[in-house]
């Protein structure tokens, strides 16, 4: 069984934003020059019998997408990008964690396979993700501690090269 994960584009270009009045970050209520997170697609495939057990689809792929507004006329520089790159791979490397996870999945019947695999879906790109993003938040001041964005783009580049990774800087994924 292979469920495979791949994002479109793989690199944020301020081309991927949409312009927006005023920008909001949700979790903090603060007004932003942008706000990047990522949107996810597991495709609705009927399930197969494996055991006795409903299992998901064999082989499927998790599509992750930019969900991204950049201020009208605001300030779109490259080290703000690279800030906000960070956002959409958290979702990527999430993704990853959830196809190990769904690969795995059984259930004796549809009703209950949807629900493990909504908890598994919620867990991670819901609660995890929203964890990671706010505490790199935290740390960089939305990108404006130098120190600490170099320190998290290095953790999002060590786990990105591996494809096996389950942590990001003691954050579970």
């Amino acid at each position: 069984m292979s469920i495979t994960v791949r994002r479109n584009p793989e690199r944020l270009t301020w081309a991927n934003y949409i312009s927006i009045p005023i920008v909001i970050d949700p979790n903090d209520g603060l007004e932003q020059p942008s706000f990047t997170t990522f949107n996810f697609d597991i495709p609705d495939e009927p399930p197969r019998a494996v055991d006795g057990q409903l299992a998901l689809a064999e082989t499927f792929e998790i599509d992750i997408t930019p969900h991204a507004r950049a201020k009208m006329g605001g300030l779109q520089t490259p080290e703000l990008l690279a800030h906000e790159q960070f956002y959409y791979d958290v979702g990527f490397v999430v993704a990853r964690v959830v196809a190990r996870e769904l690969i795995t999945l059984q259930a004796g019947d549809e009703r209950e396979l949807a629900a493990a695999a909504w908890n598994i879906v919620r867990l991670h790109f819901i609660f995890r993700a929203g964890l990671i993003q706010r505490r790199y938040d935290l740390d960089t001041r939305h990108g404006t501690v130098r120190y600490d964005q170099q320190l998290w783009s290095w953790r999002m580049s060590t786990c990105l090269a591996d494809p096996s990774s389950s942590l990001i800087g003691g954050f579970w994924l």
